[in-house]
């Protein structure tokens, strides 16, 4: 067992992004995903995973194969893997994303960026 404090995870980004990781095995990848206000996270695919998406803080506009989903705080969205994704932050501060990734996909999924 393992308890996490989302706050830990909660980071200005000091340029569009900052990722920070809160979990991974060979099954899953939990994150945090800080995308400053007006940034986005680029279009691009996840192979053969699932994602959950969950708004913890902030709006956003998520395009998966070119259609356009709004998100608010509270609110989650599956996206499959082979679906293309893109998230812009309209909200006006940091956009806060708790993301899971299963399976965890490749290593480079499973790492801290700062974009």
């Amino acid at each position: 067992m393992n308890k996490f404090i989302f706050n830990d995870y909660f980071q200005e980004p000091l340029g569009k992004i900052a990722k920070r990781m809160i979990f991974k095995s060979d099954n899953v990848i939990a994150f945090v995903l800080n995308i400053a206000k007006g940034e986005m996270l680029p279009g691009h695919t996840h192979l053969e995973t699932t994602l959950l998406l969950q708004v913890m803080e902030g709006n956003a506009k998520v395009l998966t194969d070119g259609k356009e989903t709004p998100l608010q705080a509270g609110e989650l969205m599956q996206i499959d893997g082979q679906e293309s994704m893109q998230v812009i932050n309209t909200g006006e501060d940091v956009l806060r994303l708790y993301v899971t990734i299963s399976p965890m996909g490749t290593e480079a999924f499973a790492t801290d960026a700062d974009v």
